[in-house]
């Protein structure tokens, strides 16, 4: 008896589950209605890199726009994509990201998201050049008004490879940045 309950509760679950994967639009770039509302903007903020570096500013350019892989019945996904730089005592870093952001609108224009990333980053010191891959999330709020401007904010904790950056020892550039975004939707 006690089999034929959890086998009734498992297929229940599943379908329930499928049902809920159905309604998902899967390659939603391909589909009428798609909009992918791209949104350009310019980030600056304050990172801290950890390892014995100071925290100091960052800058960067990001795209954003409605994910063309994968919708959800209801909100959105936002993929962002984004270059970012930091400099600081003869340090140079530098990330390209792909962030998607499961985004709820809260009020009229008003967005709060978040979601995990990939990235690449680049560190430059006077030992010499690295790059790295890199494991992300971040949290995001976003507003839209009427006109084309957008302002965001968003705090991100990113998790380096290790490597040994001209250093005799292997560490990593584990940082985490908080950003503020001023764009232009297209």
């Amino acid at each position: 008896m006690k089999r034929q309950i959890v086998s009734i509760a498992g297929i229940a679950l599943l379908s329930g589950s499928v049902q809920a994967a159905e309604q998902w639009t899967w390659l939603a770039g391909t589909q009428d209605g798609y909009s992918a509302q791209p949104t350009i903007s310019l980030m600056a903020g304050h990172m801290d890199p950890g390892d014995n570096m100071n925290s100091d500013t960052v800058s960067g350019l990001e795209l954003s726009l409605n994910c063309p892989l994968l919708q959800p019945p209801s909100n959105r996904i936002r993929q962002q994509l984004s270059y970012s730089k930091y400099e600081d005592g003869g340090v140079e870093i530098e990330s390209i990201e792909i962030n998607p952001h499961y985004v709820v609108e809260v009020s009229p224009g008003l967005e709060i998201g978040g979601g995990p990333g990939l990235g690449y980053v680049m560190v430059d010191n006077a030992a010499g050049d690295d790059e790295v891959f890199a494991l992300q999330l971040g949290a995001s709020v976003h507003y839209h008004g009427s006109s084309p401007l957008f302002l965001g904010a968003e705090a991100r904790y990113q998790i380096t490879g290790d490597d040994n950056f001209g250093a005799a020892t292997e560490s990593d550039v584990d940082n985490y940045r908080v950003l503020l975004k001023l764009g232009y939707s297209l």
